[in-house]
């Protein structure tokens, strides 16, 4: 969603470049990051923000903001973690 709303450019997209940050604190490869910032400037039209809320242990309210380009299987991931035992 940052190289959506800002452009590809970490230089000029303070929201990218915090993400850009993050990604090498966490030793992530640069070509995996620039992978990801190339894929989401060709495919962000497909991508969308969505929000999902659900109880955890203890019935603690969890909300979960998602960046997702399949609503269906992101439901179902969500579920499945939701219904782990144990959780």
């Amino acid at each position: 969603m940052a190289v959506k709303e800002s452009g590809p450019s970490p230089d000029h997209n303070p929201r990218l470049g915090w993400l850009f940050q993050n990604a090498k604190g966490a030793n992530m490869p640069k070509e995996n990051v620039d992978r990801a910032i190339n894929k989401a400037s060709n495919e962000a039209a497909n991508l969308q923000e969505v929000t999902y809320e659900g109880y955890g242990p203890g019935g603690v309210g969890i909300f979960i903001e998602c960046l997702t380009d399949n609503n269906i299987r992101t439901v179902a991931n969500i579920r499945a973690i939701f219904n782990k035992p144990g959780w």
